[in-house]
């Protein structure tokens, strides 16, 4: 079998564990907990996503393609960070701080890095089937074959 085939079902068993493991910390955690090193878990957290958001800022202002991954990365850690601001937040002007946050900043800001990353990839795959003389098949990511893959 092929690597990416064996990783494909890994990948499957993983998803198909996560979802047993969601059900039973769905039933078995409390409903609060008090947690030491709170805010250094919080400033970790906060420090990898600054870390993502420069490390995309060079990239994408020195016209790397690492900006592609890196704004991925990055969209991910502020809708995250969003989810959990909301859901840990205390009622009043924590929870209403969070919800303003998530709605204005964190959200629309990872909406933008997850589409830029999208039409990067896009034009990436129709820059390079234009440099080999081919069309581009599909527009799709879904669609497009992932041509590391291929043999030459």
């Amino acid at each position: 079998m092929h690597r990416h085939r064996i990783q494909s079902v890994l990948l499957v068993i993983a998803s198909i564990s996560l979802v047993g493991w969601m059900i039973y910390i769905l039933n078995a955690l409390p409903t609060s907990y008090r947690a030491e090193h709170w805010n250094v878990a919080w400033f970790g957290y906060d420090f990898a996503m600054l870390v993502t958001l420069i490390s995309t800022s060079w990239a994408l202002w020195n016209k790397r393609q690492a900006a592609i991954p890196g704004a991925i990365v990055s969209a991910t850690f502020l809708v995250i960070d969003s989810w959990f601001d909301v859901v840990t937040s205390n009622p009043g002007w924590d929870f209403k701080l969070a919800i303003t946050s998530a709605c204005l900043i964190e959200l629309p800001t990872a909406f933008l890095l997850f589409r830029f990353s999208r039409n990067a990839i896009r034009q990436s795959i129709h820059n390079a089937h234009s440099r080999a003389g081919m069309d581009t098949l599909s527009p799709s990511l879904w669609k497009t074959p992932l041509m590391i893959f291929e043999k030459n």
